[in-house]
């Protein structure tokens, strides 16, 4: 081979290794954030750089809630959101295509109801004529419900008082309300002011936690993009499972909190974050075929029929099965055991 053709072949192979091949090219994605929620794992991608190494080119798209992310998605300007399962059945019986990837967390006690221990509240019986903090049509609210239901009181024995998560630490500190159910960081922050536990997602013998969810048409559209971002999250998993502590430092930072504070905080969430094999499980997604029996789709028909009730979704989906797409999620597992 001459010198010259040598380095026409030698400009040829990097050419199509630059140009011709995908895993080269770096791919943007639009993330919908929940500020006002923790997101131990979430931070540490970002902060690690997780999907710049996976070929991503993340935008982070900040919103104070789930429900607020819902018109983002809708109007095509986020691909990918993190939100609880209330926002996500809310937007889906609305008509949104969207649909929830996988549950990426499930918390124990991260939602709490703490009382004002001066306003002569020891058990959720003791709520009847009582000013209580809760941000209405959320999860909190039906925890409050269940609450009230267990202890054989109505909505109408209690004060309720409607607050958006971040103002109950300081209507607490205020006196404006004797007690509060929400979740971290807030319930803690009431907790630092002296208010009192007395029942959680655990005691009541529900189930809450964080869903990803997809627009369903850059799910079905970018599916390298979805795989890129699900191998960048199993590696932020595995680096937790590794050393917890400085994968929470990133999110510890983001809300300012020193790294003993934030550990307790988590150790109160009692949070556990499903493997893609569980999330095909029954206590999850369910397998595939099977997930209107999962143990997640029973819990989201519930919240439907509470939504119904609560008046802030017209109606129950037609169709709940489409609400879950673990396809992206079946091909990064049968990918990861080649």
């Amino acid at each position: 081979m001459t010198r010259l053709a040598f380095l026409l072949a030698l400009l040829g192979s990097l050419f199509l290794g630059t140009t011709g091949g995908r895993a080269e090219e770096t791919l943007p994605l639009r993330i919908g954030f929940q500020t006002g929620e923790v997101n131990v794992l979430l931070s540490h991608a970002l902060k690690a750089g997780l999907f710049e190494a996976n070929g991503l080119a993340v935008t982070l798209a900040q919103f104070p809630a789930g429900p607020a992310m819902l018109p983002a998605l809708a109007a095509g300007e986020v691909d990918l959101a993190w939100m609880g399962e209330f926002p996500a059945v809310t937007g889906y019986a609305n008509g949104l295509p969207i649909a929830i990837l996988f549950m990426e967390r499930i918390d124990a006690t991260n939602v709490r109801l703490v009382v004002n221990p001066g306003a002569g509240i020891e058990t959720p019986s003791d709520l009847r004529g009582k000013r209580v903090g809760v941000a209405i049509g959320s999860t909190s609210h039906y925890h409050l419900l269940r609450a009230l239901a267990q202890a054989e009181l109505k909505a109408d024995d209690v004060r309720l008082v409607n607050l958006s998560p971040a103002n109950m630490p300081p209507a607490y500190a205020a006196g404006q309300i004797d007690a509060a159910f929400v979740w971290e960081p807030n319930v803690g922050a009431m907790e630092r002011q002296g208010a009192k536990p007395i029942a959680s997602t655990r005691s009541l013998g529900m189930i809450t936690g964080g869903v990803w969810v997809g627009r369903k048409p850059f799910v079905t559209g970018n599916p390298e993009t979805v795989q890129r971002f699900l191998r960048a999250w199993d590696q932020a998993q595995t680096a937790y499972g590794s050393d917890p502590a400085a994968v929470r430092a990133a999110e510890a930072k983001r809300i300012g909190m020193d790294g003993p504070d934030f550990d307790r905080l988590v150790a109160g969430q009692n949070v556990a974050h499903p493997t893609f094999r569980q999330t095909l499980t029954a206590d999850f997604l369910g397998a595939p075929g099977q997930e209107i029996d999962s143990r997640l789709m029973k819990h989201l028909q519930g919240i439907g029929a509470f939504l119904v009730a609560e008046k802030r979704i017209q109606a129950l989906p037609a169709d709940w099965t489409a609400l879950f797409d673990t396809r992206p999620i079946q091909t990064a597992l049968s990918g990861a055991s080649k």
